[in-house]
């Protein structure tokens, strides 16, 4: 029985000693630990904790002590006196290390906190913090066991209910985060741990676990900062792996990131600024930071939509001005959602005012051109597209060289297949104060339009075989200068094909109609117009593009034209007249006569390019255009052989611009011989090609029969 008596005593000892403790702490001063608190924050932050409500105590194995109204200081820059104000904040104490006078904190829990980050105009954050007393805790050399992590430790921060706002003065921004709970976790005080947070801001939900460095770590530039997060944002998939040297300052980055999310809707919710696209969208990279001068994306993959693009880019903020460098590489391009979007939204705007404002009535507007976006930085980009979708055209294999610098624009040069045709292409654009100085060329051989509207699902699609040779310079301070001072050339070819007839619905309904009685004198429902080749060729002088010679060939008849545009005023001046290839003389005259009788008649092609007019042209000369241009025999000779099929009108031409002549010097080939401007088109296309019908028309005698019996 002794044994009993024995253990009784020891279990009242243990009791006794349980419920000594317990009257201690419950009955202990725990304000007397204000000083201390106050000072150990005042030591490592240089700012002021204030506890203004007294200490209370919650008894258990892990004492946890109450403290009402806490508030910790601000920069003394900021408009906000207070950096951190709580409610309340509850510090749950290990006991053992509390009885040896040490405070070991298991969890600080801030409830209802408001916490407040901020950069000022000079870049300083409100986490950088004054210690005046940091070197000498250095220089003083203290025991292990006397050192402020054991005297004073955290294993968890959990915050409730709190908010958070990140002020930025340098751009006027203000986001606000608000915390439903954040929990982080580190066995030191203030270390490496884990992090948990669940809040929302803009009523977007948001959460992010992983790990993240020290405080130390994010202050301190010499301690690197490790990041290993994940956070979902909406529905937004972001992560971020690597490390920061100095997060405050954005330097020593060296971290790899992706977003990666359903829609790109999502981001438009986020940020509150519209995007031009929608769909699923991934965007990852290897961002390299060593200076805040310069930033380094490689493995760079963007996939928006059915758009993937490849590659690395560089930021160079250490000269004058920003210099944006790389390499890039596209599988598929499709930038027909970006710009077909902006289209409806443009024609959404317009539905919704009643009266619709135009600046003029011009098509070239003359708007200042919006030059200084070239003079921002400098660019060296070199671009690999296999394919590239527009609204109304398709590339493949797209290779160019894009340069920008001091406000000099290159693309030289950009070579692509159009269509199974072939494309050269160079750009120069200079921008000097506020003008610009614009110098294009585009060589166009063999595109199918067919083939090419066929990769971008266009069903009402032209067809033919199309050759387009462009050069052009100008300058001006808007569009409408440019143009009317605008130089160069543009000669096109199209070869056999269909034109959809609902084209003629982009033009007035007059035009239309008047349109289609040319292009259908038998007054058949088409739904395409059969032609057998066009060809047309402007000079372009001063903003005066002339042509000598339009042609438009089908089975019935040929359509010819000359005329010009006054790039100036947009004026439109063009005869245009159709001869038939049956009906003259033959036994088919009756069957197109009464059709043929409309649209024989020359017409005239006025007005602007705004409000062009077509009316028959009753003042017209005597002399028909292609009498004029072929004379009497060339012309009767071109309209017996275009109805056998055993000559091309667009052919001959072709010769005359240049383009198959033998010995002809091309006007946008190599090799083209150097003459004045006032001598380039001297001769002109209509003397060119009454010489060549004068070759074709030899045997005169013959020829003077054929039209004499006719």
């Amino acid at each position: 029985m002794r044994w009993k008596i024995i253990l009784g005593v020891l279990a009242s000892i243990i009791l006794v000693c349980f419920l000594v403790i317990i009257v201690v702490v419950s009955t202990y001063d725990y304000n007397k630990f204000k000083p201390m608190i106050t000072g150990i924050a005042k030591k490592y932050t240089g700012r002021k904790l204030t506890l203004a409500g007294d200490i209370k105590v919650k008894i258990g194995l892990s004492p946890t002590l109450e403290v009402n109204s806490v508030s910790f200081q601000n920069a003394p820059w900021s408009s906000h006196p207070e950096m951190i104000r709580a409610k309340q904040i509850e510090v749950q104490l290990a006991l053992i290390p509390l009885i040896k006078g040490n405070i070991n904190v298991k969890r600080l829990t801030l409830i209802n906190p408001d916490l407040m980050m901020e950069t000022n105009t000079s870049g300083k954050t409100n986490l950088e913090f004054d210690l005046p007393e940091k070197k000498k805790v250095k220089t003083i050399p203290v025991k292990k066991d006397e050192t402020e992590t054991a005297l004073f430790n955290f294993e968890e921060i959990l915050i409730k209910d709190g908010r958070l706002t990140v002020k930025n003065h340098q751009k006027n921004k203000t986001l606000v985060l608000t915390i439903d709970r954040s929990s982080r976790k580190s066995a030191e005080f203030m270390g490496a741990g884990d992090i948990e947070l669940k809040g929302s801001f803009n009523d977007i939900p948001l959460n992010v676990s992983g790990k993240i460095g020290s405080f130390a770590g994010f202050t301190d530039p010499d301690v690197p900062y490790p990041v290993d997060l994940k956070a979902k944002v909406a529905q937004i998939d972001i992560t971020i792996i690597g490390k920061i040297q100095d997060p405050v300052a954005a330097k020593g980055i060296d971290v790899r990131f992706s977003v990666k999310g359903e829609d790109l809707a999502e981001i438009e919710n986020i940020t509150q600024e519209p995007l031009p696209i929608k769909g699923p969208f991934h965007i990852s990279s290897h961002l390299i930071a060593t200076k805040t001068e310069k930033f380094q994306l490689s493995d760079m993959l963007i996939e928006l939509g059915n758009s993937k693009l490849n590659g690395s880019l560089t930021l160079d903020r250490s000269g004058k001005k920003p210099r944006i460098s790389g390499d890039l590489v596209s599988e598929i391009l499709d930038l027909r959602p970006m710009l077909i979007n902006r289209e409806k939204k443009a024609a959404g705007v317009k539905e919704k005012t009643t009266k619709p404002e135009r600046k003029s009535d011009k098509l070239f507007q003359n708007t200042p051109l919006k030059l200084d976006g070239l003079r921002l930085f400098n660019t060296a980009l070199d671009l690999q597209i296999k394919q590239m979708l527009l609204p109304k055209l398709a590339f493949d294999n797209i290779v160019t060289k894009v340069r920008l610098q001091d406000g000099n624009l290159t693309v030289n040069p950009l070579t692509a297949f159009i269509g199974g045709g072939k494309l050269v292409n160079s750009l120069n654009v200079q921008a000097k104060e506020n003008m610009a100085f614009v110098d294009v060329s585009v060589d166009i051989k063999q595109m199918n339009l067919g083939e090419m509207l066929k990769k971008l699902e266009i069903t009402q699609a032209l067809e033919g075989i199309l050759d387009l040779d462009i050069n052009l310079k100008g300058q001006g301070k808007s569009v409408a200068g440019l143009m009317a001072g605008l130089n160069g050339d543009v000669i096109a070819s199209l070869g056999e094909g269909k034109i959809p007839t609902g084209y003629l619905g982009f033009v007035s309904a007059d035009i239309g109609s008047t349109l289609m009685r040319i292009i259908n004198p038998v007054g058949k429902k088409i739904d395409n117009a059969q032609i057998n080749c066009a060809v047309c060729d402007f000079n372009i002088k001063n903003g005066m593009a002339k042509s000598d010679i339009v042609v438009v060939d089908d089975p019935q008849k040929t359509l010819f034209s000359k005329g010009e545009i006054n790039l100036k005023t947009e004026a439109l001046d063009f005869q245009i007249e159709t001869h038939p290839k049956e009906g003259i003389g033959t036994q088919d005259t009756a069957k197109l006569s009464i059709s043929l009788s409309k649209i024989t008649k020359p017409f005239k092609l006025g007005g602007t390019l705004t409000k062009p007019s077509l009316e028959i042209d009753i003042v017209g000369s005597g002399t028909t255009i292609a009498a004029a241009l072929l004379g009497p025999v060339g012309w009767a000779y071109l309209l017996v052989s275009g109805s056998s099929g055993k000559a091309n009108p667009c052919k001959k031409a072709l010769e005359i611009a240049g383009k198959g002549v033998a010995g002809a010097t091309s006007k946008t080939g190599q090799g083209k011989e150097e003459t004045s401007e006032t001598e380039e088109k001297k001769q002109g296309i209509g003397d060119s090609i009454l010489n060549i019908f004068k070759k074709l028309n030899m045997k005169g005698t013959e020829n003077e029969d054929w039209i004499d019996s006719r």
